[in-house]
């Protein structure tokens, strides 16, 4: 993936993707209607002017715009604002069966299509809500099979640990995405995530092959790990923090995925009451600033 800098002062600015829910407004996962109250243009043009490389959108937002005013126009205003990335979410019940996996199938052919239409980079996929996680090995066998179709039609996954679902951990992602030869079966880490499933900052890159890594996410949380799926999805949702500003050291888990030699561009995801509560065009400057200030200043991006 390919990141770009800003030079300013003495800190280099790398490629910033605002994802879906931190340019949203007052929406959240999981919600019936996942639609961003915030019309796309005034959403873009914010994006935009408050310095991001990257948008990001879900699916809800990406039908209502292939509805209305199509794919080709929804390209043509992020291009044209300045915006050279964008990501789409949220790949999920990949492993299904039944009804189930025919409602999950039409959504992927949805986020399929949107993603080619808008020259996504990825798509951002996850294991769903789970009380009882399934084995690795039905997983594994599943994410095979919807990486060799996402490969099919030149489009990169970004498979994610989440400690709700039924891949808990960053090592369980891994072992799920190695099991695939697809070159578009790949990871997306998150330090939400991995603090969430207690992988610390300094084991992360011996964890996670490199070379597998698709997209890195970042953000801010509290010290607390809640012990039933409810409350991690709670803590998820509602009290993620702006970088640099809760329990993650945020700045020592950038530094350390740039040692590792990490050079894409990089998602800040932030889903909070608090956030959700700002005007939109604050929250996004918020964000900004604050993942900014966690980039050492003599950071290169590539």
């Amino acid at each position: 993936m390919s990141g770009t800098a800003e030079n300013t002062g003495a800190r280099a600015i790398p490629g910033l993707i605002a994802t879906c829910w931190t340019s949203a407004g007052d929406v959240a996962p999981m919600r019936a209607d996942e639609r961003s109250p915030v019309p796309l243009a005034e959403r873009i043009a914010a994006v935009a002017r408050t310095g991001w490389a990257g948008i990001g959108l879900v699916h809800a937002d990406l039908v209502e715009a292939r509805d209305t005013i199509g794919y080709a126009e929804l390209s043509r205003m992020i291009r044209e604002a300045g915006i050279g990335i964008v990501e789409v979410e949220f790949l999920d019940n990949w492993w299904t069966t039944g009804a189930e996996r025919a409602a999950a199938d039409v959504v992927r052919a949805d986020l399929f299509e949107a993603a080619t239409a808008l020259g996504a980079h990825h798509i951002k996929a996850g294991a769903g809500l789970a009380e009882e996680p399934l084995p690795l090995a039905h997983l594994a066998d599943a994410f095979r099979d919807v990486a060799d179709e996402a490969a099919a039609s030149g489009i990169l996954l970004a498979l994610e640990a989440t400690p709700f679902s039924h891949l808990r951990t960053t090592r369980e992602a891994v072992e799920v995405v190695t099991k695939s030869d697809s070159p578009s079966a790949g990871l997306l880490i998150d330090v939400w995530h991995t603090y969430k499933g207690r992988l610390a900052n300094d084991d992360v890159w011996n964890v996670v092959p490199m070379e597998r890594v698709t997209a890195v996410e970042i953000n801010d949380g509290t010290a607390g790990i809640r012990d039933t799926v409810a409350g991690m999805v709670d803590d998820s949702s509602n009290h993620r923090k702006y970088c640099g500003e809760g329990a993650f050291d945020t700045a020592d888990f950038v530094r350390r995925t740039l040692d590792a030699g990490y050079r894409g561009a990089w998602g800040v995801e932030i889903i909070s009451a608090e956030h959700r509560g700002r005007p939109m065009a604050e929250g996004l400057r918020r964000a900004y600033d604050t993942a900014v200030s966690c980039f050492p200043s003599s950071h290169q991006a590539g």
